[in-house]
């Protein structure tokens, strides 16, 4: 009997359940049981029990003949005390189908949110930042970015202006995000500009960072004569653009004193007598020095070495102050008067220079008397000096000679390289006559040897008589061409060469 307690307690009491449970229920809601529902479960416990106690007697019949009344009465009392029915049973049941339930539909929410969130990624506000940055999000979080830029006076160039998709948002990985950047201001754009004149330097700082005129720019330079700030002037780089058209993209600048440049007198000065001059350049060039040269000649330093200077050595100066030094020259050759010297004695006496003598006449000036000499007298005359003095002396008034017996043709050789070449403006008129001489002969003259002016026209009467036989061969007697004179510039005839030859 306690065997068949004990697998009613087990399982036969589990299929009574379940047997029941299967049946019609007015509520499937949980509630609290009443006092007729306890008595009702009660009276079916004991209908389960004593029908088991049937089910058993059958098969224990036998033992029964030889067991004692008291040990079924104990068996009942046993199976009475060992049986615990948990009332609760279909409740917990129903909980834990609940809990398994809940705990599933928990479970795919969380895969399906873990999914979720695996694909998607929520896009950061890029508005005013780089569009570098955006692409190495968009890069790391495998999404496709999209770029339209337009100018825009707001953001600076490849600043992001907006994006398809808000700040917070969620994006699915692997689609596009649209992207709207800066290119800048436009540089095409004509600018309206200020009158600089009028504007501090921080106004003009100012106007140029409202306006985004990048290529305007700022320049700030020593002066002597403005103040610090005070405006210098304004130049466009291209000269051809007018102010009117200036575009965002011309290159411009504005100048602004930055007031008197101030050094300090902290350079030594050298001392630079006898040192060459190439030495005091450099150093000049070096130290930013206003360094002025001056020359003079010097019997003692070489030429291109330094005589004396402005400042003395070891001296301090600042950087723009002005020195002065003075640059030999060398030996000088001081002119002399030629005053009272003759034309010869002024060629000869001063090998040093080039002198020219040049004689002229003169209708106040006697003969040999000096006129003028080209370089004043005492004036020092340096390697770096022309050399060359021209003296003019005074041949008097001019004198008229006797150009009889001459040929037309010589006339104007003659009157040059006689008078007009000397200063005197003596000139000839020509009048035809009949004479035997020879056609062309001067046979005539209005006046000769004797003083005219210096300017006079002297009358030449020449012959026209074609018929006269030819004079025989005349050699003058000096370059003038005297009649009846040898000219040693001429071939002598035959006949000379064989009475020379005889002679010999």
């Amino acid at each position: 009997m306690s065997d068949f307690l004990s697998k009613f307690n087990k399982d036969k009491y589990k299929d009574l359940l379940d047997e029941r449970e299967d049946k019609p229920k007015q509520s499937d809601t949980p509630e609290k049981k009443t006092h007729d529902q306890q008595d009702e479960d009660q009276s079916f416990i004991e209908e389960l029990i004593e029908e088991a106690v049937e089910n058993e007697q059958e098969k224990d019949d036998n033992d029964q003949l030889k067991r004692p009344q008291s040990t079924i009465s104990n068996y009942r009392r046993d199976a009475e005390e060992e049986v615990e029915i948990d009332l609760d049973y279909r409740k917990k049941k129903r909980l834990q189908r609940w809990l398994i339930i809940s705990g599933s539909v928990l479970a795919c929410l969380f895969i399906i949110f873990l999914y979720y969130m695996l694909v998607h990624v929520k896009v950061e506000d890029f508005a005013g930042r780089p569009v570098a940055d955006a692409r190495a999000w968009a890069k790391e979080n495998n999404i496709e970015i999209e770029l339209e830029q337009k100018h825009d006076m707001e953001y600076d160039a490849n600043q992001i202006i907006s994006q398809s998709v808000p700040a917070g948002k969620k994006i699915r990985k692997g689609k596009s995000l649209q992207l709207v950047s800066s290119l800048g201001p436009d540089p095409e754009e004509i600018i309206s500009l200020p009158d600089f004149s009028e504007m501090s330097q921080e106004e003009a700082k100012q106007w140029i960072e409202d306006h985004k005129a990048e290529n305007l720019q700022i320049v700030t330079e020593y002066s002597d004569d403005l103040e610090v700030g005070e405006f210098i002037k304004f130049t466009i780089k291209d000269s051809h653009i007018d102010e009117s058209e200036y575009r965002r993209k011309d290159s411009a600048a504005v100048y602004y004193s930055k007031g008197k440049e101030i050094f300090e007198k902290n350079i030594t000065i050298p001392d630079f007598t006898g040192v060459a001059k190439e030495e005091v350049e450099k150093w000049a060039e070096t130290n930013e020095i206003e360094m002025t040269y001056e020359e003079s000649d010097s019997n003692s330093i070489e030429a291109g070495f330094i005589i004396s200077q402005s400042k003395a050595a070891d001296e301090k100066i600042a950087k723009r102050d002005k020195m002065e030094v003075v640059v030999s020259v060398g030996k000088a050759i001081v002119v002399p008067n030629f005053w009272g010297l003759t034309p010869e004695e002024a060629a000869t006496n001063y090998p040093d220079l080039d002198v020219t003598v040049k004689q002229v006449f003169h209708s106040e000036v006697p003969y040999g008397t000096l006129i003028s000499q080209s370089v004043k007298a005492d004036k020092k005359l340096t390697e770096k000096d022309d050399k060359h003095v021209t003296v003019t002396y005074s041949l008097g008034k001019p004198y008229l000679k006797d150009f009889r017996g001459y040929l037309e043709g010589d006339l104007p050789r003659l009157f040059f390289e006689e008078y007009q070449s000397k200063g005197a403006n003596i000139k000839y008129i020509v009048k035809f006559v009949d004479s035997p001489e020879v056609k062309g002969t001067v046979v005539n003259m209005s006046k000769f040897n004797e003083l005219v002016p210096m300017t006079y026209t002297v009358e030449m009467s020449i012959s026209n008589n074609a018929k006269a036989p030819p004079n025989p061969p005349s050699f003058p007697e000096d370059d003038l061409g005297i009649p009846g004179e040898i000219d040693d510039s001429e071939e002598p005839s035959g006949e000379v060469d064989e009475i020379n030859a005889n002679a010999k």
